[in-house]
Formats: structure tokens, sequence, C-alpha cells
């Protein structure tokens, strides 16, 4: 054997990026300290291309933002999609595959035009409805069941910014009434507990309905006491031979086989009996009917045990951002300082006391995951974190620090003026605004993912003013226009390339002498329309270009296809259902080097489609001894 030989070296694991060693020669192999749109495998086993992005619905909205998003869910499990932009609120039809507005046109006031929208979902007797307001907007109150309606629910004077509901009650901040005296930015107001009883609501029996004539099967009616801001529910229809029940999801369904509808929001319904009622039979309706703002979610007033209470928050921490609970803690995020606050169930033992001082800058810059709450705390601005808020293990749960998650990443390059986190499935998401020569993009320019599992980090460039979980599929509200776009959707970015590039840590192949290398082995899936370019730096030299891995050639064997998701990832409806698959490929590259002590990859993809890299090897390695020291003379 030759004495010169060395062992052939591989790196088949990947451990995401690290941007906090600024001297890359200290990083371990498999990590990156440069990377875009390139995604670590949950299990460090591959890195990715990620995937591109579309346009939900087929109408473009043109230029502009994205103002709020959210999603509810009927009794039936439909996932509903709404989201605003200047003074409209949208919704998505799946069966048009298009977004409509709401109610009327520009429903929202000239006051909160182009401001941040909240949407909340809430489910109670009252019915499965969506809470959509802002600051100056006051509160609107959507059903998910009839979604192109809202019903605004007149609280001009309890207008808020900050929104929370939980335990039965709306936590919220931000107050901005019309009175005089009722702009409060650190004050923590508390609505009356909800109604847990039937009984608590309204009733309405024996409203006349309509007349049958023996011949007509439809009749429709609108339930005289629906006005705003009431809703209706529980809504029962009768010619006392077939009986129409509300199935809480818009269906009235008869006893006996008619169908029908009903708007919450409207009072608006209609049923087609089995059989025409008889002539001159009185056709009856029932429901009930909810105010939220009385004695409801929407009820500021009273301050008794489980009525509306406000909380003093003014220790010098800044405005209120965003509140969230972890159990029956809720958790009072300011701008320089949180607190943690405890209520019970007849509110006769609240606590509200300062807790850590941890802060955000933004309303959307925290998110409550399966974990605990993650954030991105900028209290000192100077060393912005992301952390999560979560139980210490092994303690009571009543024990609940914040530990850093982003200890791999140099966050002082990025501004978190609209900063956005968000849980998707296994990753934590931070959208911010990257500095480009010290000055702040004016828009989320960067994505941080980190795989809660692997817990490596990428950087990709995807866009977002707020982001969603629409039927398992990441849906972004975009900051250029307003439209909403699925993320991690096909392999191009409406129809170009997406932009990236992986770079790996200088590599010494386990030994400081100098060496040469004459061959690299490049493995991993590929489709047949994608290529990637493979460059190669010495010594700290330029990226010179080495060789262009091709889907359509010869090493890659298009006898077998590898399963590789759907084509929107995660999605059960948008997007469609299918699946794709890549082809593996082993290719050889020669590489024939001079001397180097250390060796730096870059990968380029250069098509649309589908590329990953399991592992490079550098093989043929022969050592050239220790590289001759400078003479110095004296």
């Amino acid at each position: 054997m030759n004495i010169n030989m060395l062992p052939d070296y591989e790196v088949s694991t990947f451990y995401g990026l690290n941007t906090s060693i600024k001297d890359i020669k200290s990083l371990k192999p498999g990590f990156s300290p440069d990377a875009l749109n390139w995604i670590t495998g949950r299990d460090k086993d591959h890195i990715e291309l990620r995937r591109g992005r579309a346009r939900l619905g087929e109408t473009d909205h043109g230029a502009g933002k994205v103002t709020g998003m959210g999603v509810g869910v009927t009794y039936d499990a439909t996932h509903v999609l709404m989201y605003s932009f200047d003074r409209k609120i949208n919704y998505y039809d799946a069966g048009t595959d298009d977004t409509s507005e709401i109610s009327t046109s520009n429903i929202l006031p000239e006051g909160a035009d182009g401001e941040d929208v909240w949407f909340r979902p809430y489910q109670s007797l009252a019915g499965s409805m969506i809470y959509i307001g802002s600051e100056n907007s006051g509160v609107y109150k959507s059903p998910t069941a009839n979604p192109d309606s809202a019903v605004d629910q007149q609280v001009n004077n309890h207008r808020f910014g900050v929104f929370h509901i939980g335990q039965n009650r709306v936590f919220a901040s931000q107050r901005n009434g019309i009175v005089a005296g009722n702009r409060d930015e650190t004050g923590a107001y508390l609505s009356y507990i909800d109604k847990d009883q039937l009984s608590d609501y309204t009733q309405v029996t024996g409203e006349a309905y309509g007349t049958g004539d023996g011949i007509e099967t439809t009749f429709a009616h609108s339930l005289t006491d629906i006005s705003a801001p009431k809703t209706a529910m529980y809504v029962t229809v009768t010619d006392t031979v077939e009986t129409f029940i509300d199935d809480r999801n818009g269906n009235m369904v008869g006893d006996l086989g008619g169908t029908g509808t009903v708007n919450y929001a409207t009072g608006a319904v209609s049923v087609t009996f089995a059989t025409a009622p008889a002539g001159s039979q009185a056709i009856t309706c029932g429901y009930y009917h909810e105010t939220s703002s009385s004695t409801g979610i929407l009820d500021f007033t009273g301050g008794g045990n489980g009525q509306g209470k406000t909380f003093r928050q003014d220790s010098g921490g800044g405005k209120t951002m965003a509140i969230f609970n972890l159990g029956t803690i809720e958790f009072w995020f300011h701008q320089l300082k949180t607190w943690q606050f405890t209520a019970t169930l007849d509110d006769t033992e609240s606590t509200n006391l300062p807790y850590r001082d941890v802060g955000i800058a933004y309303p959307r810059a925290a998110f409550l995951g399966p974990d605990g709450i993650i954030f991105a705390d900028t209290a000192r601005p100077n060393e912005p974190k992301f952390r999560i808020l979560k139980t210490v293990r092994g303690s009571s749960n009543t024990r609940i620090e914040p530990f850093s998650i982003s200890d791999a990443l140099d966050l002082a390059t990025f501004a978190f003026d609209y900063c956005v986190a968000f849980r998707w499935g296994d990753y934590n998401i931070f959208c911010v605004q990257e500095k480009i020569s010290g000055t702040a993009n004016e828009y989320n320019s960067v994505m941080w993912v980190q795989n809660t599992l692997s817990k490596a980090w990428d950087k990709l460039d995807y866009n977002a003013t707020c982001l969603v979980d629409f039927n398992g599929t990441l849906v972004a509200g975009d900051p250029l226009s307003k439209n909403v776009y699925t993320l991690f959707s096909g392999y191009d970015e409406d129809g170009d390339i997406i932009r990236n590039y992986y770079t790996t840590t200088d590599l010494n192949l386990n030994t400081e002498h100098l060496k040469v290398c004459h061959f690299l082995e490049m493995k991993g899936l590929i489709q047949k329309d994608q290529s990637y370019k493979l460059q190669v730096s010495y010594d700290g030299g330029p990226f010179t270009d080495v060789f262009t891995v091709e889907g359509s050639a010869s090493y890659v064997d298009t006898g077998v296809s590898t399963y590789i998701g759907g084509p929107t990832v995660g999605s059960q409806v948008v997007g469609g259902g299918g699946s794709d698959s890549a082809h593996p490929y082993e290719v050889q590259i020669p590489l024939h080097s001079d001397k180097f002590k250390d060796i730096r990859l870059r990968f380029e993809a250069l098509g649309i489609g589908y590329v990953s890299i399991d592992s490079y090897k550098f093989k043929d390695l022969r050592d050239k001894g220790r590289k001759n020291l400078p003479t110095r003379t004296v």
C-alpha cells in the first residue's frame, strides 16, 4: 500500500447553519456557515432544496400587503381561511379555488385601512366563530359556516390591538376606545367568563315562518330578532309534519329528508320540505341568539368575579404586544418585560406579577406551540435571541423558564420590527428583516426555520407578514402583494428558479498536512429536469466550477423511484393529492487537485425540480507532508 495514501473522508451527517462561530475552520463537519434555501433533513441524513410557493386562489389582488390572517374550524372540522388587506376581509373558497370578500365592500373603517388585523377562532355553545379586529376597527364576528358574512359587534370603546381568547374569556390590551381617556397601551383587560348553559341565552319560539299551500316545498325567512350585533344558533323549523334542525354547520336537516341552509350572521334561513306543507298550514321556527357584548366574551364592563376586570401592568416595560397561556397561566409580553397572570375560575385569587425582563417588538413575534411559547426576545436590542418559554423538565407545572434556542445563530444583522413567530409541524419559524449595509428591509425578507427534532437551523427567503396552518399547509400573507401563498409548494417561484446556495465549512479531511484529492463522490436524489453546480475552494481561495450533476445523466438510476412526498408539503387538501418521487444518483467527480490544506465545497441548484445531497466523499487522498514555513530573516 502506498504510504502516502489517506483514508477516504465522507460527510453524511448534516447539522444545519451555524453563523455564530466566525472562524469556519473550527466548525464541525456537517455544519454550514452560509446557505440559502437548503433544508436539513429531520434525521440529519441529507440536505435538500426547499420547495417553491404558489398563490392561493385564482385572483391576483395586486401590489400591497396582507395585514392579517386566521383559520377557523367548523363543527364538521372544515378549515376556513380568512385574511385582510386595505379595508377588506377575504376568505378562501376551496370549491372555486379563489378568494372572495366577506360582507359588504370595505368592511373595515377608514381609520383601520392597512393596519394590522387579528383573527381569533372561538367555539362555544353560541357557535363556531372567527372574531376579527384591530386597534381602529372595532370587533367583527364571522361564523365559520358562513364565511361570506360578518357582524359588527359595536364595541367602539373596547377596540384592542392585542386580543387573546383563553379560558372561555378574552384577555386584551392596547385599548383604543373612541371616548377620551380610553387609550391604554399597558392595561390588562379581562372580559366576562362566557356562558356555559344554553338557558343563559335568549330563546325565541313559535315565530311565524310561512304558510303552506300544498304545492310549494321551499320556504325562506329572515329570523326576526337577528340584527347586529346578534348571531343566531340552534335554529328549528317545522310544519308539524317535518321538523328541521340546525346541524351547527350552516345546514338545516329535515327528519323526513328535507334540506336547507341557515346563515347565523344574517338570520337568513331556507328549507325545502320532503313533502309540500298542507294548504294553510302554519310553518313556525325557533332559535336562540347571542350578543357577545352582553355578559359574553366582548363584555368588559362589570368588575365582579367572573365579569370584566382590569389589571395594571405599568412597570416601564413598554406596550403590551401579545398574550399567550401555558395551562392556566397567561403570559403578557410587553416590549421590554413580560408579566405572569393567573386567573382562577371565579377570579377570587388572581395574581398579576412581573415575570422576566424578556420582551418582543411586534405582536406576531410570539407563538404558542406544543412545547411552549416561542418568541423573538428583543428586550436587549444588541443581543436578540429566539427563545422558548416552557415548563422546566422534572418540575411542577408552575416553574416555567425562557430558554434560548438560537445559540447557533448571529441575529445582530437582522431587524424584528415585523417579526413573525410560528410553529408548523416539526418546525419553529421566525420571519425577520435582513439588514443590507446596516439598513433593514422594510418587510420580512428572511425566514429562519428550526427542525425541533434535529435542532438544525436553515435560512430561507420566503417573505411573510403572517403565517397560518391551513389543512396542514403553511400559508403566508405576502408583504409585497395583497395575496396569500402556500409555501413548500411545487418546485418553482411562480415559474422562476429558486435562488439558492449551500457552502460547507473548511474541511482538513482529518489531517493538518498538505494533501491532494483525485475524486469526489456525490450521492443523493434528483428529478430529471434538475441539476446542480459543484464548486470548490482551496485554502480560502475563490470558488471555481468543477462539475454539474445532471438529473438526466447515466449515473442517475431512473429505474428506482423514491417517494419524496406530495407536491405541497404537509397538505391535506390545498395543492391536491398525488405524490412525487425522485431518483438516486451516485457520481464520482475527478478533482485532481493541487496541494491544499483545507477544502470547501459550494452547491447551487440550477433547474426546477427536487434535489438532495445525502453525502459527499473525498476519495484517492494523498498525503503531501507539512507545509513549509516561511523563512524568517534576522
